[in-house]
């Protein structure tokens, strides 16, 4: 007699992206380890990096897939950085923010970095400066 008679059919939902955790909402758990990553990758960037392309760059968003494994991260460029030269930057650093993400959470799989490019920092205008902080 074949034990596969027992078994459950398997769910192909599941397989093929539409999965059934994008209808429910994340879970408080979930939530809260997205945004410890998202701090402790922000607290990364300003004290940790030392790569002069990634100066002023800026991570706007951090937002973790379901399953734990991707953590897509939003991020603004200064207004006169070369957007390949930071994705390379990124991308070399990725393999270091993940190995201190590991260190200082505890964390059973430490997500792969994903980036993503939201857009250019506004250009700080000099003139408006001097009008703002004029004779206050």
């Amino acid at each position: 007699m074949s034990s596969s008679r027992h078994r459950r059919p398997r769910a192909s939902s599941r397989r093929s992206g539409s999965s059934l955790f994008h209808s429910e909402a994340p879970s408080a758990r979930h939530l809260r380890v997205q945004s410890t990553l998202s701090e402790e990758l922000s607290l990364l960037f300003r004290g940790e990096l030392s790569d002069p392309r990634l100066e002023g760059v800026a991570l706007t968003s951090c937002e973790l897939s379901p399953e734990g494994r991707i953590a897509s991260l939003g991020y603004t460029l200064p207004h006169d950085a070369d957007p390949a030269d930071v994705k390379e930057a990124l991308t070399r650093a990725e393999g270091y923010l993940r190995s201190q993400l590991a260190q200082h959470l505890n964390l059973k799989r430490t997500p792969h970095l994903r980036f993503v490019l939201v857009g250019t920092a506004p250009r700080a205008e000099p003139e408006a400066e001097d009008k703002d902080g004029g004779d206050a």
